[in-house]
Parts: structure tokens; C-alpha cells; sequence
């Protein structure tokens, strides 16, 4: 019986499940805001974290806050065409700023990160589009700090808002380095991810609820605007195709036919993606490639693709993709699992082995069809001395153990009869017992 498995894992290079994926929210710089209730407590005495989101905007010049909280303890602004962060740093408090001129007010998107390794000079970094852009001269986080209100987004101090867009906010409790920045914020995440303490995509697609998407601890979900009635202070839902967005697996599935496996799979959206190299390893194995798929480079349609692989020998595989964008940069799928098992052409009984024996030996033999079997030894005389098998068996390659303990040293023959819906097969080799 060949057997196929779908380990859960919404596939990413990576998961998108409906046209409502890749939304955005759009600010209006007057009065627009998310609330998420209770979410300053992700930072509460946290001496490292990393916050990444992507924003958008033609005017920064109302020095906007993309986040902010109840308390003002701890902000993530824009000033003008530069970021900040910090930890209660309202006042003349501690902060890390980015050099001038790092987040340009373009109308384009552009992905902030915000790292904090500590609270002493030089421990903090800020990464605009995956591009160190640290001020030396003002890096100093703080003390960290305990925090228990409402965490708000798009708005601080309760009158500078954001005016432009946001997506995919991320709240991690580590130090992300500045490779794993570069290499996971065109990924859509699948929320499991170590650190990962806070994640909003906003593709719920409609209503006022905005979802907290990570699983590794208490869901901190939230609204647009103040509270879960329509207001002004509601941001928009837009889909811009002007976001740099992942290459998304809606599916990776497998299908098998006797010794061929059909991988196929779809994408929602891709961008600069050259194509897919198809790798394969046994159990025990390691990955290899064995093929490519051209991608359709940038695209917000759905693609469907395929690649067959034939085997030749039985056991258990695993297949990923590894999607390469244009400039070489690459992310992996995650893999699933196929077990084959050969169905043979022909009747076969082979040589047992080892031969000689002494005191047993394996005896092999192939059903392209079932059928009731016997598995019969004789002696030299004509004697049946022996019956292994008698039963009805599946078709596939089939091994009996013999064991000769009990006869004396000699030649004997082995017999099979196979009555299959189709015909009778028999056959019958010699095999010698030496002591």
C-alpha cells in the first residue's frame, strides 16, 4: 500500500489561503489608529526584543508614531526621514535613532527594524529595507521598563498619527541578527517561529478586528480605531501591489502511482522569482536537487506548477522547494513525506540468500497481483519437508524466512504456486543446506 503524508504546515515559502491575503492599512494622518489592549505587557521588563513592519507614506513631516502605547513608555516613531525607538525615552529619556535621510517619505514601502540587545551604548540597531542605518552617536535603549496598557498603533501621545500605510507587524523576544532580517521580511510567517510574541498581518479581509497571527503565547487581537464599532478613526483596507510580497505557497501536495510521484503546487503572488529547484532525500539521506521549475517572476496571479520524479527502488522519500529570486537570494518549503513501495511487472521467485545456508536464508519473491500463495520446501527425494507460507497476499515484493535447523545437510527445493484472478504461477529453484 503506497502511503502519502501531509505534515500541517500552511506551506510557506509561504502560506497565503485567500484572495484576502496581502492587505494593508492605510492612515490618514488625522485620526486613524489600531488598538490592541494589553499588548504593552509584551514589552514589560523585556531587555531584548525586535519589532519589524513595513510602512509607506508621502509626509512624515508630522513626526508620526507607528507605535505607541498608553503609557508612552515605549514609542517606535518617524521623525521627519528618520526612526527612533526607545524605552521611556519621552522627555529627554534614552533612545536609538537612525542617521538622516534613512526612511525616505517616497510612496514607497519600506521595511523597519528595530533591535534592542540590551540597555547600554551601542545594544540597540535599526535596519531600514535590511541596511544597518544606526546613528553611533544616539544609541543608547535604556533601562527596560514595566508596562501594563494598551499598545497603540498608527498614533503616540495621543495626537501624532501616522500618515501613510502599514503591514505585517512583528514582535519578537530575542535579538534578530541582521541576516535573519534580511532572509524572513518578504516571508509571510507561520507564527510558530521561535521568539515570535506578537503578529499582525491585517488580512483579515474585513471588520474591525485585527488578529494577533502567532501561537507561541497569550493572542493579543485588536480593532481598528478605538473599539469594534465602525468610526473615523478607522484605518482603510487597501491591497497595494506595490508591497514587495513573498512568493506564496497556497498548496505543496504529492500524488503516487506505482514509482512515480507528481509534486505539484500552487503560488498566490510572486515577486522576482526566477524559479524552483526540487530536492529530494531518502530517510536516511540528505536533501539533493533533482530538478527545476521556472518561476513567472512577479505576478499577483495564482500558478500552478508541476514536476514528476521516477523511482526506482522502494522506501521513503521527502521533497521541498527551494525558490530562488533573481538576484540569488532563496527560502525554502517545507517538505512532505511519500512512502513507495514497488508494485513488480512480473511473477518472480528469486534465488534464495544467503546460498549455501546453514542454518537459515531469506527466500524473496514478487505479485504483481494477489492471489493465494503457497511456499512449499521438498527434499531431494520428492518430500515435501516443510510449508512457509499459505495465505491470500498483495501484490508487491514479498520475503519469507527460512529456517533449516531441524534437516540434515542436503539439497532442497523451493516451490511457489500463486493463484491470481488472472492465472496460476509456479515455480521452484534449488538451494543448499551445508552444516
Amino acid at each position: 500500500m503506497k502511503k502519502i503524508y501531509f505534515p500541517f504546515f500552511a506551506l510557506f515559502l509561504f502560506l497565503s489561503v485567500s484572495l484576502a491575503q496581502n492587505q494593508q492599512l492605510l492612515f490618514d494622518g488625522v485620526d486613524d489608529f489600531c488598538n490592541v489592549p494589553n499588548a504593552e505587557t509584551l514589552f514589560s521588563n523585556l531587555d531584548v526584543f525586535t519589532v519589524e513592519v513595513w510602512i509607506n507614506g508621502t509626509d512624515f513631516s508630522n513626526a508620526p508614531i507607528f507605535i505607541g502605547s498608553n503609557s508612552d513608555n515605549i514609542l517606535f516613531g518617524i521623525g521627519f526621514d528618520l526612526v527612533a525607538f526607545g524605552t521611556n525615552f519621552i522627555g529627554g529619556g534614552f533612545l536609538v535613532l537612525t542617521v538622516a535621510g534613512a526612511l525616505p517619505a517616497d510612496g514607497l514601502w519600506h521595511h523597519v527594524a528595530c533591535v534592542r540587545a540590551g540597555p547600554g551604548v551601542g545594544q540597540g540597531k535599526i535596519y531600514i529595507d535590511g541596511v544597518d542605518q544606526t546613528d553611533p552617536t544616539q544609541n543608547t535603549p535604556g533601562s527596560i521598563t514595566t508596562l501594563s496598557g494598551n499598545l497603540t498603533l498608527g498614533v503616540g501621545l495621543g495626537s501624532f498619527f501616522i500618515n501613510g500605510a502599514m503591514d505585517d507587524l512583528r514582535i519578537w523576544n530575542v535579538e534578530r541578527s541582521q541576516a535573519e532580517i534580511n532572509n524572513n521580511m518578504n516571508v509571510e510567517l507561520a507564527g510558530n517561529e521561535a521568539g515570535l510574541i506578537g503578529y499582525w498581518r491585517f488580512n483579515e479581509g474585513s471588520g474591525q478586528d485585527i488578529l494577533d497571527s502567532q501561537t507561541n503565547g497569550t493572542q493579543h487581537n485588536g480593532t481598528l480605531g478605538a473599539d469594534n464599532n465602525t468610526a473615523s478613526d478607522d484605518p482603510t483596507r487597501i491591497q497595494d501591489p506595490n508591497l514587495p510580497l513573498p512568493v506564496e505557497l497556497v498548496s505543496f501536495n504529492a500524488s503516487v502511482s506505482n514509482n512515480i510521484v507528481e509534486l505539484s503546487w500552487i503560488t498566490a503572488t510572486e515577486i522576482n522569482n526566477l524559479g524552483f529547484e526540487v530536492e529530494r532525500k531518502s530517510e536516511n539521506g540528505v536533501f539533493d536537487k533533482i530538478g527545476f521549475v521556472e518561476g513567472n517572476g512577479t505576478t499577483t496571479e495564482y500558478s500552478n506548477y508541476s514536476f514528476i520524479d521516477v523511482l526506482n527502488k522502494a522506501g521513503t522519500y521527502h521533497y521541498r522547494l527551494k525558490q530562488i529570486d533573481y538576484d540569488g537570494s532563496s527560502e525554502y518549503s517545507g517538505s512532505i513525506l511519500v512512502e513507495i513501495e514497488l508494485i513488480p511487472i512480473l511473477f518472480k521467485l528469486e534465488q534464495n540468500y544467503p546460498n549455501p545456508f546453514n542454518p537459515s536464508t531469506t527466500i524473496s519473491y514478487s505479485l504483481p497481483e494477489p492471489g493465494m500463495t503457497k511456499l512449499e520446501v521438498y527434499n531431494s527425494l520428492g518430500q515435501k519437508v516443510q510449508e512457509i507460507v499459505n495465505e491470500f497476499l498483495e501484490s508487491g515484493n514479498h520475503q519469507t524466512f527460512f529456517n533449516a535447523e531441524n534437516l540434515a545437510s542436503g539439497l532442497y527445493i523451493y516451490r511457489i504456486e500463486v493463484v491470481s484472478a488472472s492465472k496460476t504461477y509456479r515455480s521452484s529453484k534449488v538451494m543448499s543446506l551445508v552444516k
